[in-house]
């Protein structure tokens, strides 16, 4: 089915061209501490305003729930599958540091997840701390080292004490096949170092590798995000996204007050080759740019499976987001277009950003998951039960640009013929986006469905999109039935595979942000989203949250898993 979309809209918002702040070199660290000091009950706070959307108002929407009538079955997946390896745990990240950093993590949730991979080595971030494995045995090379230490910043907390360091949040990994450098974002904000209260100033960082090899030496880059907003400020830059085409970086984030709610979406563009380079590059930044017929938030940059430099329109980078996040339901997703990404190079870039309202299958804000019963060693012992899985809300998901299409997919309430309780499922897009030489910028959806399992929730998918069409889709699995497990489908150009779980949880949701003692409300927090990449030889790699049998802290017991999809010929 193939739905046109109307004009193209100019969009409003300040543009203005900031300096890069060089902040230092860093390496990661190849060992870690391994045991856990007895004060482990310290708990991080962790920003997760974007989900509340403080002071803004959910309207109703313009769409009912949609209704599936065949669902996929769930099956262990018994081919296509490569390597695939247990990655960070909760464990990891509490323990990670050495050194000054040495016991100085909080334990933390959601995980949040990151992954990218090339030239043989992965690299998986989680928020407060990442990790580089062997991409042909998946055996650790470096890490698990604390966020705080590899960015060169204030340790979380000093236990010995008492004081409060720098908050990171958010982390995303890419690597670029085309300059072959690694890249590593994350959210940075001062505290009280009293109190741990969140102040003023805050950054997004961004780390960038000085060879292939992701092992070796770094350089540290800041860009100061006090004021990065169109209100409230102080603000800070919520959910760091990443992505390049063939000549920039691109940077997306959901400013937010700290103390007033959201503040807007904020973009920022810069010469990937100046900055791999050891150049200063100028830092191109649009501040809330508007939407319309729609409310901007949670832009997605299309991350490229393949770099055209000898394009009419000078290089041209994607994002994909929801038209309106305030609806509750809805059916139309927001299409932009950066172009003229070429004279990112010039001393004074000018580019063209636009947007546009397509019209979609019907997708709302999902119902938390439901995990199967089973002992809970921290719930016990406060005397709660945790039922429930945190899913969040309708924001788009991981985007992907490969053979002239937009892919992305989003997290879904679904109505399963049968069921007598609505679900979260996937619901996905595939659009072909064009861009007129004035920058105007059309699109028309090519292919949508959904993933949805009965008596299960799936939820936080992660889309990758091989060369030639075929790619997965990453997510999370639970249920009555199920523990919260890692599942992912194949994407053929015939349809959607079953689900497929990849490593099934042995063990409820036990993690402190869902319990009512500690301040939660009910749901647990496993990450806020999967990840996906492909390498250069074409494999489809994928990360997402699991609860494995493996030590665990007190206070949550999350891992992560990682695997190689080798996709359908």
């Amino acid at each position: 089915m193939c739905l046109l979309v109307g004009m193209a809209s100019s969009l409003a918002g300040q543009t203005t061209r900031e300096a890069l702040q060089y902040l230092g070199t860093s390496q990661l660290d190849s060992t870690a501490a391994t045991s856990i000091a007895s004060d482990d009950l310290q708990v991080s706070p962790h920003p997760e305003s974007d989900a509340e959307l403080a002071g803004v108002n959910r309207g109703p929407g313009t769409a009912a729930v949609p209704l599936i009538t065949s669902p996929q079955g769930i099956s262990p997946a018994l081919s296509g599958v490569g390597l695939t390896f247990n990655g960070l745990s909760h464990r990891d990240q509490r323990i990670a540091g050495t050194g000054l950093y040495a016991n100085t993590q909080f334990s933390t949730e959601p995980p949040d997840q990151g992954l990218t991979v090339g030239n043989g080595f992965v690299l998986q971030t989680v928020n407060a701390a990442l990790a580089i494995y062997d991409a042909s045995s998946g055996a650790l090379r470096q890490g698990p080292t604390a966020l705080n230490q590899f960015f060169r910043l204030k340790p979380e907390i000093s236990r010995a004490n008492g004081t409060y360091g720098d908050f990171t949040s958010d982390p995303r990994a890419y690597y670029d096949s085309q300059v072959q450098r690694w890249f590593v974002t994350v959210v940075a904000m001062a505290t009280n170092s009293e109190t741990g209260i969140f102040s003023a100033p805050t950054r997004l960082l961004i780390a960038v590798s000085n060879t292939s090899d992701p092992t070796q030496g770094w350089k540290i880059y800041g860009i100061e995000t006090t004021y990065d907003g169109s209100q409230g400020c102080p603000c800070f830059g919520d959910q760091p996204l990443i992505a390049t085409d063939a000549h920039g970086l691109f940077i997306t984030t959901n400013a937010f007050s700290l103390r007033e709610g959201f503040a807007g979406v904020q973009i920022y563009a810069v010469s990937k080759r100046l900055l791999t380079g050891g150049a200063m590059p100028v830092i191109v930044h649009w501040n809330a740019p508007k939407l319309n017929g729609g409310f901007a938030f949670s832009l997605q940059p299309a991350i490229q499976a393949t770099f055209a430099t000898d394009d009419a329109l000078h290089g041209v980078e994607y994002f994909v987001s929801g038209a309106d996040i305030r609806n509750m339901l809805d059916r139309r997703i927001a299409v932009w277009s950066l172009s003229n990404t070429a004279a990112l190079s010039d001393p004074t870039p000018v580019l063209k950003l636009r947007s546009t309202i397509v019209p979609t299958e019907p997708f709302g804000v999902p119902p938390d998951a439901l995990q199967k019963a089973g002992s809970t060693e921290l719930g016990s012992l406060i005397g709660e039960k945790q039922q429930f899985i945190a899913t969040n809300d309708h924001r788009m998901q991981q985007a992907v640009f490969a053979d002239g299409k937009l892919w992305s997919a989003l997290t879904t309430i679904v109505a399963v013929e049968g069921d007598a309780v609505p679900h979260a499922g996937i619901a996905y897009f595939a659009l072909a986006p064009s861009v007129a030489p004035d920058g105007a910028v059309k699109a028309q959806i090519v292919r949508q469905g959904y993933v949805v399992a009965r008596n299960a929730d799936l939820f936080y998918p992660a889309l990758a999109i091989a060369p030639g069409g075929n790619g997965a889709i990453a997510f999370m699995v639970s249920g009555a039935e199920y523990y919260p497990s890692m599942g992912f489908a194949n994407l053929t150009p015939e349809g959607v595979s079953e689900v497929h779980i990849l490593a099934a949880g042995v063990a409820p949701h036990d993690g402190f942000s869902g319990y009512k003692y500690f301040g939660g409300s009910g749901s647990g927090r496993t990450g806020d989203y999967s990840a996906a990449a492909i390498d250069e030889h074409g494999s489809i790699w994928i990360a997402s949250e699991y609860i494995p049998l493996a030590p665990r802290t007190l206070l949550a017991n999350w891992g992560s898993f990682i695997a190689q999809i080798v996709p359908a010929k």
